[in-house]
């Protein structure tokens, strides 16, 4: 972290708002933290309030979880139409053996690797919504992902889904730590006009980072980061050139280390209730329920993001990988918050930014296509399939799925039957909702 002298301007050109929340805060990393009450003193010194957690403990307070397959999963090898002849005319290679596959009903199965999956759907704590998508699907990883995060055919959208989300419910609660992205690279999803979002690897491992090569000036370089925000914070405010964007900038630095005081206050009994696997996704679904279990940190939302999805080639061997890692980090997940009360207050929602083709290529894998399944999991949640399968012997002009549901109509689903507020607010339009929750 470099500190500029008081004579110096700390930043000379404008800051954009979007990126600075999009990609995160950079300096949070693993270092030293500074006594809270020195933070403190300086923060109420420049009329910065702290923040404060809601007063609904963990058990009643409702929560949702983003999972974001990256890649584009295989629907169709995923959720899989065992009852469709046509699906296997057109995999002769991919098709996954029905006697194999894990049964459902209506004529569908769950890939033979997704047994943690298979136990939730079967203790009634999974929903499926089938032929997932929406029109005119675009077939690009990073267009059809901001297309997903934002709820938007716009071509630049500021804000998220979640982050309109985190505004319009604001009022009910000011913790810096309402929302969270466990991961390198915060989404667009959470990109919001007002809420600030840390994102974090481990909660060990989410501290200020100065200078590691002057290891003694830890503490020095940490005081005098904050006093310089907490300066600029105020003096910025009154500048017409820069004003708005860098005592914007200021305020996040401020609130970016009180995160960090106010997480290793909090985060100190949490014991996990169940084993976890040994994999990065079950990991970062582990710090999720150490945010969740907090008392005082007053989380709604975490983003987890795995991928490898994309498969082009030897899918089948990629792909069933992946759903076991996934299959198996939700169980225990669920296992670990039933064991602590919590599996009726935490939702998860899993999603991927399109499926794959009908017809398995050249290369033993599946190129990118359009319609697929998505899964609500956890609190709340009416169990059971959603929704139509689309008919693989149906395709559109493409030789792709006809999506079914408006993936929009699920985020619809969540806002207004777990958050109780209308989803017009969020999504700027209304859509039909399904009967996800109880």
């Amino acid at each position: 972290m470099r500190v500029a002298p008081e004579n110096e301007t700390f930043l000379d050109r404008p800051v954009d708002r979007r990126t600075l929340i999009r990609r995160g805060i950079a300096f949070v990393g693993a270092s030293a933290l500074v006594p809270p009450a020195f933070f403190r003193a300086v923060f109420d010194e420049h009329s910065a309030s702290a923040a404060s957690a809601a007063e609904l403990p963990p058990a009643r307070r409702k929560v949702l979880v983003v999972l974001q397959m990256a890649g584009g999963n295989d629907g169709l090898n995923t959720v899989i139409p065992v009852g469709d002849r046509a699906y296997y005319d057109a995999r002769p290679g991919l098709a996954i053996n029905p006697e194999a596959a894990l049964p459902l009903e209506r004529g569908l199965a769950f890939n033979p690797k997704m047994t943690g999956m298979k136990a939730l759907y079967d203790r009634g704590q999974m929903g499926v919504v089938l032929g997932v998508g929406y029109p005119d699907p675009n077939r690009s990883h990073f267009r059809s992902m901001d297309i997903w995060h934002s709820a938007s055919f716009a071509e630049h959208s500021e804000t998220g889904w979640l982050g309109r989300l985190l505004d319009a419910t604001k009022h009910e609660q000011d913790s810096l730590w309402r929302a969270a992205n466990i991961g390198a690279e915060m989404p667009g999803s959470l990109a919001s006009k007002a809420a600030f979002v840390p994102s974090l690897g481990s909660v060990p491992g989410y501290v200020l980072q100065t200078d590691q090569r002057f290891p003694a000036e830890g503490t020095k370089r940490t005081q005098d980061f904050v006093q310089l925000y907490a300066r600029q914070s105020e003096a910025l405010a009154k500048q017409a050139a820069y004003g708005g964007q860098l005592a914007f900038l200021s305020k996040t630095g401020l609130d970016a280390y009180q995160s960090t005081v106010d997480l290793h206050q909090a985060v100190t009994e949490y014991k996990p209730q169940a084993t976890y696997p040994d994999t990065p996704l079950a990991s970062a679904f582990m710090t999720a329920a150490e945010l969740i279990t907090s008392t005082n940190l007053a989380t709604a939302v975490c983003y987890v993001t795995t991928g490898g999805f994309d498969t082009h080639s030897g899918q089948t061997r990629t792909q069933n990988a992946l759903l076991g890692t996934v299959s198996d980090a939700l169980l225990a997940f669920y296992d670990d918050l039933n064991a602590q009360g919590l599996g009726d207050s935490v939702s998860t929602m899993v999603w991927t930014e399109f499926g794959r083709r009908v017809k398995e290529n050249g290369s033993s894998g599946t190129d990118h296509g359009t319609a697929g399944p998505m899964f609500v999991v956890g609190g709340g949640v009416k169990p059971g399939l959603f929704g139509e399968q689309p008919p693989v012997g149906s395709t559109d002009s493409n030789g792709d799925l006809k999506f079914s549901t408006d993936f929009r109509s699920v985020y619809a689903s969540v806002i207004a039957q777990r958050f109780g507020i209308d989803p017009k607010d969020v999504l700027g339009a209304s859509f039909p909702t399904l009967p996800l929750f109880a």
